[in-house]
């Protein structure tokens, strides 16, 4: 069965707006065919260049992106609501523009927020202002992924099933779950069962060795990932998010204290020869 293979973009930023432009070459370079853009800042992005450089490579785009406070659609202020589906609606826009089927990530509760009130209620407005995005992702053609997070990083959804129960309550075509090797290994009973579970709603998957290093680096049990995969005929892209440096606000931002690859252009290649190997071929 064949899948393509990413690498995230902020593998070699340092700074969250640092230019993505030079970064596509090098995830040509180090053999991969999907290069993964984090839509941070949406509306300030050079759409038009950076999907010339893609065709220009013949690569493709995936996309994410986080909430953050002020753009939370779960918070019972209106007004912080629409912020946040206005910048769900920039991303999509700009995951449309490059060609990307998904946009992936903290897309439905801001990243690292752990509120105090009524998580009942939260989940009742998520589902809510999930309803008007999946709309926006229809009409844009884009699939809107959920990305089930350990307990450190978020508290909606820890586990498929909650996922899954988030997807029925919304009742959407456009919506599906985004899996994460990484936040699986903390929160799953079994990282291959949980794929299984996700079935035919699996829509993007993350692959990352337990402690952050890239894939093959780590004790994430590849083969039976593999083989849950190809149970559920999952044809998505298979993205490595590996953050591996500490190096600048996105290093502090999660949570790198130590370099965990000696060189990043390198540690790329050994990515993108390890899921060729294990997981494509």
């Amino acid at each position: 069965m064949t899948r393509e293979i990413g690498i995230h973009l902020s593998h070699w930023q340092t700074a969250w707006d640092q230019p993505l432009l030079p970064l596509i070459g090098k995830a040509a370079e180090a053999g991969f065919e999907v290069a993964e853009f984090p839509l941070l800042y949406p509306r300030e992005l050079p759409y038009r260049a950076l999907k010339a450089e893609l065709d220009q490579r013949g690569m493709r785009a995936s996309c994410g992106t986080g909430l953050g406070p002020e753009t939370d659609i779960t918070h019972p202020e209106r007004s912080v609501r629409e912020r946040g589906l206005g910048h769900l609606r920039a991303c999509l826009e700009g995951a449309a523009a490059l060609g990307s089927p998904v946009l992936g990530g903290l897309t439905y509760a801001p990243w690292g927020v752990f509120p105090e009130d009524d998580p009942a209620a939260r989940r009742d407005r998520c589902a809510d202002s999930l309803r008007e995005a999946a709309e926006i992702a229809g009409d844009l053609g884009v699939q809107l992924c959920l990305e089930v997070v350990n307990r450190f990083e978020g508290y909606l959804l820890n586990t498929v099933r909650q996922g899954l129960d988030l997807l029925r309550r919304v009742d959407s075509p456009y919506l599906s779950l985004h899996l994460d090797t990484f936040h699986l290994n903390i929160e799953a009973d079994t990282i291959a069962e949980s794929i299984r579970e996700a079935g035919p709603h699996l829509g993007h998957f993350h692959c990352v060795a337990n402690n952050r290093k890239r894939p093959g680096a780590g004790h994430i049990p590849w083969p039976a990932v593999r083989g849950a995969l190809d149970e559920i005929g999952y044809r998505g892209y298979l993205v490595a998010e590996t953050f591996v440096s500490p190096a600048g606000e996105v290093g502090r931002g999660m949570f790198i204290w130590r370099d965990l690859a000696d060189d990043l252009d390198t540690n790329a290649c050994l990515t993108a020869k390890f899921l060729k190997r294990e997981l494509v071929s």
